[in-house]
């Protein structure tokens, strides 16, 4: 059965759950209404061409005045499965812009894990997976079990290994530690991987919050809060994306721990920023 439209509107008490929604003051989600653009948003899915599927990604880039230009496309055999591993600039116009590209290239034959924000935009839900981080058992297990599926899957993966967007550390914009799961799981599921390098960094002000956040020791950063903002603020701006050659799955062996694996894919990943010509975002 066909949805309406309304269907797929953002929800700020679906994006805080149902536990949350009931304890959240209203002034707190008149401020996270604004923060996120939900009336923007909204506006935008009733009168988008495609309010939903893999049109929603092109058309969501030419609302917000956002554009890229693609080097190394023939670096990707299009008959083969891959995992793709990219850096995380800036928190959601790298999310449309690859699904922009993955649209072209491989229709709906592709997952993202997401944040549940991301999970939230209904339009766009059948492409993330969502990954947030949950405490204790069942949820744990279920996220390991959404996670297999994906790589499991014929579809085409992409994952950001630092899972959090980049900070500023001692003035210098700097990737946050890549996780390791990545290089198992191209060895268990036989995927080479595709290093991505997409340009492009947030504003000061989010650094700041970042910064604040680790100065006052929170457990959230606040910064996270404005992320939408910062796709906002990337209006008019053309992004770089840039695809390495693959490399085997067999490549990840014992001569060095996966964690170490993981770290000389990020430094592969920051020489394609070289490679561009971008200023380097990592």
């Amino acid at each position: 059965m066909l949805k309406d439209r309304t269907d797929y509107l953002l929800d700020i008490d679906e994006v805080l759950g149902p536990k949350a929604a009931k304890k959240a003051p209203g002034i707190v989600k008149w401020f996270l209404k604004r923060r996120l653009h939900v009336d923007q948003i909204n506006h935008f899915v009733m009168t988008a061409e495609h309010y939903n599927g893999v049109g929603f990604f092109d058309d969501a880039l030419k609302f917000l005045d956002i554009s890229y230009r693609i080097r190394g496309e023939e670096n990707i055999d299009l008959s083969k499965r891959y995992i793709f591993v990219s850096n995380h600039p800036l928190g959601g116009a790298e999310a449309l812009i690859i699904g922009s590209i993955f649209r072209r290239l491989y229709g709906k034959g592709f997952k993202v894990p997401s944040n549940q924000f991301l999970y939230n935009l209904k339009p766009l839900r059948e492409f993330f997976v969502p990954v947030r981080v949950l405490s204790g058992g069942k949820q744990d297990r279920e996220i390991v079990e959404r996670m297999t599926e994906m790589f499991n899957s014929d579809c085409q993966s992409l994952v950001f290994p630092a899972g959090l967007c980049a900070r500023t550390f001692k003035g210098k914009i700097t990737e946050m530690p890549w996780k390791k799961m990545f290089i198992s799981q191209a060895r268990k599921y036989q995927r080479d991987i595709v290093p991505v390098h997409i340009s492009g960094h947030n504003s000061k002000w989010y650094f700041f919050l970042s910064w604040l956040s680790r100065t006052l020791r929170l457990k959230t950063n606040i910064g996270m809060l404005y992320l939408v903002d910062e796709l906002f603020k990337q209006a008019g701006n053309e992004f770089v994306i840039t695809f390495g050659k693959p490399v085997p799955y067999t490549t990840f062996d014992k001569t060095k721990t996966d964690l170490q694996w993981a770290e000389e894919m990020k430094n592969t990943v920051k020489e394609l920023s070289l490679d561009n010509g971008c200023t380097p975002n990592m």
